[in-house]
């Protein structure tokens, strides 16, 4: 059942992102960024038990265009399964086999389609979450918890 502003998202009490639904959000870029739509997932997930977890990864994401899969847009799907495999990690839920065989050639964050070499960058290496260095895609284990600030839907 679609939102009121056509989002894709879970029937019942509690309406929650799906993993498959991620890839359209991040192609319709608000001007925000990548991170408001990733960060939700994570809230979502946060405040979910695990029969919803499970709901929420059951259906593997796919790219929406051809096109996307030489642009930017081609690391939707290697961002969404690191943030899926180490939440999965993080809260020892069964990691979906659509997760496990995404890995990007080139190192990349939630936002940026680069990582370039910098002592921050490095930093974020050191600390990220293992599943960070299956995928090629890096991010601060604070940047999946669940943020409850105003701004994020």
């Amino acid at each position: 059942m679609p939102a009121a502003n056509g989002t894709p998202m879970l029937t019942g009490d509690k309406r929650q992102l799906r993993a498959r639904d991620l890839c359209a959000l991040l192609a319709d870029d608000d001007g925000r960024g990548r991170l408001v739509d990733i960060r939700q997932f994570c809230k979502d997930w946060a405040a979910s038990d695990d029969f919803r977890r499970r709901e929420m990864i059951a259906d593997a994401p796919r790219l929406l265009r051809w096109r996307h899969r030489i642009s930017a847009r081609r690391f939707d799907l290697r961002r969404i399964a690191a943030v899926v495999d180490a939440l999965c990690d993080r809260d020892d839920v069964p990691t979906p086999q659509c997760v496990t065989s995404r890995r990007s050639r080139r190192p990349v964050t939630f936002a940026q389609p680069r990582f370039p070499a910098t002592p921050w960058n490095d930093h974020v290496r050191s600390v990220a979450p293992p599943a960070c260095a299956r995928h090629n895609v890096w991010f601060r284990p604070v940047d999946l918890d669940d943020y409850r600030v105003h701004g994020f839907r």
